[in-house]
């Protein structure tokens, strides 16, 4: 008994000292041409991400669950998946339409944070299904920078 708390314990710890931050605001940019100010926060191997953003004619917001670890000494690893809700002139993968907004995204992605300095960058990609204004499917990338809060 006291061996199996003695793992758990040990465990529970390195999964803590393994992460490298816990909040980070910044900027998202990509296709399908939307630039968020963009919010992470981090618990653990669990990534949660907001944003608020545009482009010309529309505001979108977003949000994202991540899983999240490390996949060397130097870089993350994430996946997860997303929703999307825009107001006004809709050009997302090809449309050109206006009105409301409506799609969901899965994100497979690498990040670094910086050792010296309180930055992390991030590069993500994966599909987006939109059903309004209509039906719609892609394939979209993103970039992210953010400063590390904590």
């Amino acid at each position: 008994m006291k061996a199996l708390l003695f793992l758990l314990s040990l465990s529970f710890t390195l999964s803590v000292s393994a992460q490298r931050y816990t909040s980070a605001l910044g900027l998202r940019t990509g296709s399908p041409g939307v630039t968020y100010l963009n919010a992470k926060y981090r618990v653990n191997q669990q990534g949660y991400e907001i944003g608020i953003g545009g482009n010309t004619g529309s505001v979108w917001l977003h949000g994202n669950a991540y899983y999240q670890n490390e996949l060397n000494e130097i870089l993350d690893y994430y996946y997860g998946f997303g929703a999307n809700v825009g107001l006004g002139k809709m050009n997302q993968f090809d449309a050109n339409t206006s009105g409301l907004g409506l799609g969901a995204s899965a994100v497979i992605g690498l990040e670094h944070t910086l050792k010296d300095y309180p930055f992390n960058v991030s590069l993500d990609l994966g599909p987006g299904l939109y059903v309004l204004p209509r039906l719609q499917f892609g394939f979209a990338w993103a970039l992210s920078v953010r400063y590390v809060l904590h």
